[in-house]
């Protein structure tokens, strides 16, 4: 979880053992990317994940698949939530409620295709040369940044463009801004964690 008042702290306690996870927000990056690639089977994702967190030679990857794909989605969850559990809706004897597989909010934003609007909000805003910082800054100090980038920065604009909603009459900011909608618009294709 992000603090301000505690060091952040990577090293995951897996079967009595501590081990260490690439947290920097290019390799969370790598691995939303591998998870949403639809020709990498789901075992070799968790075998892939595991090396992508915990380096190529460790250890873990001789564990059972099984295994791996607990430790791969725990860990996974852990940094996808910045380090909060996620809500678990239950019903009124306690039991988790079934996940629905509908998407229940639309995406306006994707790491992937806004990759060059993110780099230049960073710059313009903080002074930050993301791939300078590749391997180096934290996932949840990315994110964090992220979230704080001001209006005027050319990501928050694009974001803006897709939230925006007709006002009740025509007019020609109307027509305008569905052109703009158009232009920045995500691909149907594109699948974010």
């Amino acid at each position: 979880m992000f603090s301000l008042y505690y060091k952040t702290d990577d090293s995951i306690l897996i079967n009595d053992k501590s081990y260490e996870a690439n947290a920097s927000f290019d390799n969370i990056l790598k691995i939303i990317d591998m998870i949403n690639e639809k020709n990498i089977s789901n075992v070799n994702k968790f075998k892939i994940g595991i090396k992508m967190f915990f380096g190529k030679d460790t250890d873990l990857s001789t564990l059972s698949i099984n295994e791996q794909a607990k430790i791969f989605n725990d860990v996974f969850t852990l940094y996808a939530n910045q380090g909060k559990k996620p809500e678990i809706e239950t019903d009124l004897n306690g039991d988790p409620l079934p996940k629905t597989f509908k998407k229940d909010k639309e995406n306006f934003y994707s790491l992937k295709h806004d990759a060059k609007y993110i780099y230049a909000s960073f710059m313009q805003a903080y002074g930050i040369d993301l791939l300078d910082q590749q391997g180096k800054m934290h996932w949840f100090k990315f994110q964090a940044l992220l979230d704080g980038l001001p209006e005027d920065t050319k990501f928050r604009q694009v974001v803006s463009i897709r939230t925006w909603k007709k006002p009740s009459k025509s007019d020609t900011e109307a027509s305008q801004m569905k052109k703009l909608k158009e232009f920045y618009r995500l691909p149907d294709d594109e699948s974010e964690v």
